[in-house]
């Protein structure tokens, strides 16, 4: 692959800095951070704003931020590793590895793989909307509450038909449950000490699960916005993301190590070996059209492109990354996608990739 025209990037310190300073003021976003890259460097990195949005504090680039649904690449990524070390492949049945499950569940089921399942293709309750769908409750008897959830999950008519003996793509937090219940099951490892060992042995990253500010309070408070209304939520507060579903998008990282493990995505899809094989990052990204392994993917002027997004409605976290453009960057916010952020980053990504490719004549971007 040639990447000789693609390594001068259009886009400036200043011109960062302006475009974060309009995106921020747009939607009064107590921080926004960002990390432009391409292969060899991290070569732009900017952070404004404060941690809590009516206290003095800075935010800095070696705060955590949550990373929602971005956390689904990790999951991808730790199946990844143990594809290559021979334990299980893509195509592995969710009831091989659970045998003992199989009685129970409905026969729509039985087929299911490990890839259906994180391509969101094995017709499993979402559990995308705590509004419109109720969590099992466990009480204390309860030993392995995530085991039980499956066991509730499996028994439940299928939320997708099926087509060619496939489940079509209805996108399924409950999904990446099960998923992450066969890396626990082939690693011997709980998922919460998995992808802590996985990001340190790997990448050299650490990781935190649940909300920055249950590190300390001095870490960024999440907010939601709502008719120039802005409220911040402190360490204490009720909110939280379901223990069930914590595979599908509870882990925080820093915005400098969020950086690094999106600059090694970027590494990988253009033939680096690094945690991963590069054959890996490809599969991963690219296997599956427009909705890989957790994954989003497209084409924009002739080259694909990849990118996960994640908030779980208190942070917003998105990487892009363009490979045969040799060209990568990370937006973090700490304010959540239902209070419209997500419009003001969609605005920001457009602008940063006008600028790079130095798309003037492209107006309507």
């Amino acid at each position: 692959m040639n990447h000789s025209d693609t390594n001068d990037s259009h886009l400036t310190k200043a011109d960062l800095s302006s475009l974060m300073s309009e995106a921020r003021n747009r939607y009064k976003i107590p921080a926004i951070a960002v990390m432009v890259m391409n292969s060899d460097t991290i070569f732009l990195q900017e952070i404004i704003g404060v941690r809590v949005f009516d206290k003095p504090d800075l935010a800095t680039l070696d705060d955590y931020f949550h990373i929602g649904s971005c956390s689904k690449s990790v999951l991808a990524v730790m199946a990844a590793k143990l594809i290559e070390q021979n334990k299980l492949t893509w195509q592995s049945k969710f009831f091989d590895v659970f045998p003992e499950l199989k009685e129970n569940a409905k026969p729509d089921y039985h087929n299911i793989s490990l890839e259906d399942l994180l391509l969101c293709e094995a017709g499993i309750k979402p559990f995308t909307n705590a509004k419109t769908e109720q969590f099992p409750e466990y009480g204390p008897s309860v030993m392995d509450k995530r085991l039980a959830f499956i066991k509730h999950l499996i028994e439940q008519p299928p939320s997708s038909r099926q087509k060619k003996g496939k489940f079509k793509h209805i996108y399924s937090n409950a999904s990446y449950t099960m998923a992450a219940a066969m890396l626990e099951k082939i690693s011997g490892q709980k998922y919460e000490e998995l992808v802590k060992n996985s990001l340190r042995d790997g990448f050299g990253l650490t990781v935190h699960i649940g909300w920055p500010n249950s590190i300390s309070a001095e870490q960024p408070w999440g907010h939601h916005i709502a008719k120039d209304k802005i409220e911040s939520l402190p360490p204490d507060h009720q909110y939280r993301l379901p223990f069930l579903i914590t595979p599908a998008g509870d882990l925080s990282m820093t915005v400098k190590d969020y950086a690094k493990y999106t600059h090694l995505h970027l590494q990988g899809l253009m033939g680096v070996d690094n945690y991963l094989s590069c054959d890996s990052y490809e599969y991963i990204h690219f296997r599956h059209k427009g909705f890989s392994l957790g994954i989003g993917n497209g084409v924009m002027n002739g080259r694909r492109f990849s990118g996960f997004d994640g908030s779980a409605g208190t942070f917003f976290c998105r990487s892009i990354i363009a490979p045969e453009s040799n060209f990568a960057f990370t937006i973090m916010t700490n304010a959540g996608s239902d209070s419209g952020i997500s419009r003001v980053v969609e605005w920001l990504t457009m602008k940063l990739v006008k600028k790079h490719f130095n798309w003037w004549w492209k107006f309507w971007l």
